[in-house]
């Protein structure tokens, strides 16, 4: 009987590797070096644009003079802003060029508007609050008549406060709505803290999560400037940013009311 031979086994021929090219090993290279440094450069130089509203709030506004040139308002409310302050006068003869630009602007736009008058002190504030009635027409709909009061000047104390309450009851008799006062943290609690608890306050305190100021049934805190920095679309430059204490429900109530 014949045995069968063992298939003789052959090798198989290996192929040569193809070599990989040198030039395409250096592109991928310096593509993927190029990608690492844009985006460390992008980490580290590109500015990235921070939420302009704190947490915690949902009905935003700005407040607005002609620093911040002309603005177009269209886009303005398509950045969730909810109402607008306006400068309108300052002492007894300025008026805020921009003012009645502004003010029908934002009204077309849908924005809620109010306007405001930056006090000073060395001048009377009959003066002031006929400068003020002169220049505004608000109409039901609109926030109520806002006093910014920053400086003391060299008047005491004392005799500040009493200046301001003549201001705010002719502002008050002439639109039928009791004004908002406007003010810093400090000079509030230097100057004005637990005089005019009847008034609306609208409060600037930047750089921290939340005012030091607490809201209680003796402070109507109401708004909060908690930036001078902000960035807005349709403004050029940066802008004061705000926040209403409440819902737009609530921030309708504090507008002024149709006469009966």
């Amino acid at each position: 009987m014949k045995t069968a031979k063992a298939p003789v086994k052959r090798n198989k021929r290996k192929e040569p590797k193809k070599q990989q090219s040198p030039v395409l090993f250096w592109v991928g290279l310096a593509g993927f070096v190029g990608l690492v440094l844009f985006v460390l450069y992008f980490e580290i130089f590109v500015e990235k644009k921070k939420p302009i509203w704190p947490e915690g709030y949902s009905v935003y506004g700005i407040d607005v003079s002609h620093y911040q040139r002309d603005i177009d308002w269209e886009k303005v409310r398509l950045n969730e802003v909810a109402f607008a302050f306006l400068k309108a006068t300052e002492g007894k003869s300025l008026r805020d060029k921009n003012f009645m630009q502004n003010w029908q602007n934002a009204r077309e736009a849908g924005i809620i508007r109010g306007a405001y008058h930056f006090y000073r002190p060395h001048v009377k504030p009959e003066k002031q609050a006929e400068h003020f009635i002169a220049t505004v027409p608000l109409e039901p709909g609109d926030l109520p008549p806002v006093l910014d009061v920053e400086v003391k000047g060299l008047k005491s104390k004392k005799k500040l406060r009493e200046d301001l309450q003549v201001w705010l009851a002719l502002v008050e008799e002439a639109y039928g709505a009791k004004p908002i006062i406007y003010t810093n943290y400090k000079f509030y609690v230097d100057n004005l803290q637990g005089y005019f608890d009847d008034y609306h306050l609208w409060i600037a305190h930047y750089k921290v999560p939340k005012p030091r100021l607490e809201r209680n049934d003796t402070v109507k805190l109401a708004f909060w400037q908690h930036t001078d920095a902000g960035a807005v679309d349709g403004i050029e430059g940066i802008v004061d940013c705000n926040v209403f204490y409440g819902s737009m429900r609530e921030l309708r109530s504090v507008c002024i009311k149709e006469k009966l």
